[in-house]
């Protein structure tokens, strides 16, 4: 059962609805370099040397790599906000204890408290996060 107050529970659904609209528009941005430069690659405007392209491939790379972890994020801060009705909200999903209210607000999509994040990290560092 969450353990917060509908003025607790306030706090978490602003910070949750802030985050959610910064990386909206971190993905707009991110989808619009992306398209930018796939048209500048159609219309031969793209560098001239092999050193040049393999630096292009690189950024091109990172850049749809941090697409890919704003939008895994957002779709986890959209679960978050499905979430925030059930009476298991603010409940870690390990030891079942209040996960602190200020770890919500920094991070409205936690599902389990700092001890068990930190041992589920340890065990399943190796595991490829889904992709878009």
């Amino acid at each position: 059962m969450s353990s917060y107050s509908e003025t607790e529970l306030q706090l978490v659904r602003e910070a949750l609805e802030q985050q959610r609209q910064v990386l909206t528009e971190h993905i707009r941005a991110g989808l619009s370099e992306s398209e930018q430069n796939q048209f500048a690659a159609i219309l031969g405007r793209s560098a001239g040397d092999s050193s040049d392209e393999a630096l292009a491939s690189s950024l091109a790379d990172l850049s749809a790599a941090r697409l890919n972890l704003e939008v895994r994020q957002w779709r986890e801060l959209d679960a978050a906000a499905g979430r925030m009705a059930s009476p298991g909200f603010g409940v870690c999903q390990d030891c079942d204890a209040a996960i602190p209210l200020a770890r919500m607000v920094a991070n409205p999509a936690a599902v389990r408290c700092i001890a068990c994040q930190e041992a589920h990290e340890k065990t399943h560092a190796s595991q490829p996060h889904g992709s878009l």
